[in-house]
């Protein structure tokens, strides 16, 4: 077994059970998450009478620390939640849960995210991407691709992308494809010729600082004034409440509307068991108890999580406003078992039509052309 797993696994589970009937679980938390989390895991224990030991780690390492787990055929994980694009390679180390009362009241496109050869894994939580812009430059964001445009034009050097070759900016690129009629599972269709054509027709008004664009970087990017728009995840509207400046500021919408219409894509984290649990029982009680009606509204409510339960209503203010109104056009990545190399694709095509401004017709003709011969 490669030495570097055993390390991962030997740093995430630094501090190791010492009860040996303890639950064990690998949850990606920020640290202004965790009061709310151990309260839930609280009655989980109080009800169950047995003890649970949260690890809050990166969605990276707990990855790696569940691949030393399932090579050493042993070891002290009993839940892990990863991050949904990357469930397919860690699906031979979990088990399937085929239990009717997990998975009846959930949404049945979250749900098969999580379906790999049987139910691996379950949504814990689910989230999207929707437009952030700064109100105190633009009264009002841009509603289509033509306002999108207008609003470059007038504020040139401030429209972000989360540009970083890496999987966020797959996640900027999706929804103008889908936005276009594209598949988003072929890199030469007309609708990822529409979208790149845009992408062609922003690239001389997108912030240089995008070339290395993630998350966090671009929200400070717009913190700091630099831009006026981005597309991102929720928590960068907490990020901003904690800074006093949403919802006055910073505000969300949603995604201007393309030709086809609007999409966003699917994010969020999702649990599964290992297999090599000694406690599945325990384990599969915990599962029941996080993704419970009860617990699953309280987690939306106090951390302002969205539910993949059809019975929890996702809820609107003055932060989130627009990623409720983009709930009913999101998106599953392509569901195939080349989407790292797809992925990939779609991200160097963006960056050679944006950066060095190629031509989008023979870029997407190139990029097609060399997933058709990727093994």
């Amino acid at each position: 077994m490669d030495v570097r797993l055993v390390l991962a696994a030997c740093l995430l589970l630094g501090a190791c059970r010492t009860d040996p009937d303890a639950l064990t679980l690998a949850i990606a938390l920020l640290p202004g998450e965790l009061p709310a989390y151990r309260a839930v895991l609280a009655d989980f224990e109080r009800a169950s009478g047995r003890r649970t030991v949260l690890v809050p780690q990166q969605y990276a390492d707990i990855r790696r620390a569940l691949a030393a787990e399932a090579a050493a055929g042993r070891g002290t994980l009993d839940l892990v939640e990863l991050d949904v694009y990357s469930l397919a390679p860690a699906a031979p180390y979990v088990a399937v849960l085929d239990e009717p009362e997990l998975t009846g009241a959930l949404d049945p496109a979250a749900l098969r995210a999580g379906t790999i050869d049987g139910v691996r894994f379950l949504p814990h939580r689910v989230t999207w991407e929707a437009l952030v812009y700064d109100h105190s430059v633009l009264d009002r964001p841009p509603a289509t691709w033509d306002e999108l445009l207008a609003v470059a034009r007038a504020h040139p050097g401030k429209i972000g992308f989360k540009g970083a070759l890496y999987e966020g900016l797959t996640c900027d690129v999706l929804p103008f494809v889908w936005g276009a009629g594209g598949q988003g599972d072929r890199l030469d269709d007309p609708g990822a010729l529409a979208a790149f054509r845009l992408f062609a027709e922003l690239a001389p008004y997108v912030h240089p600082g995008s070339a290395t664009f993630k998350e966090p970087t671009i929200a400070e990017a717009m913190a700091r004034g630099e831009i006026v728009l981005q597309l991102n995840w929720p928590f960068a509207m907490s990020v901003y409440a904690s800074q006093g400046l949403a919802p006055d500021r910073i505000r969300s919408a949603p995604i201007p509307r393309g030709p086809a219409g609007r999409a966003t894509v699917l994010g969020g984290g999702y649990v599964g068991i290992p297999r090599n649990t000694a406690h599945r029982e325990a384990a599969l009680a915990l599962l029941r108890h996080l993704l419970s009606h009860d617990v699953q509204a309280r987690l939306a409510r106090e951390l302002g999580w969205f539910s993949a339960r059809r019975d929890v209503g996702v809820e609107g203010d003055g932060l989130l406003g627009g990623f409720v109104e983009m709930k009913d056009a999101v998106r599953p990545r392509p569901e195939r078992t080349d989407y790292a190399a797809l992925s990939r694709l779609w991200q160097q095509a963006f960056r050679a039509v944006v950066f060095d401004h190629e031509d989008p017709a023979a870029t997407l003709r190139a990029a097609a052309h060399e997933l058709a011969g990727a093994p």
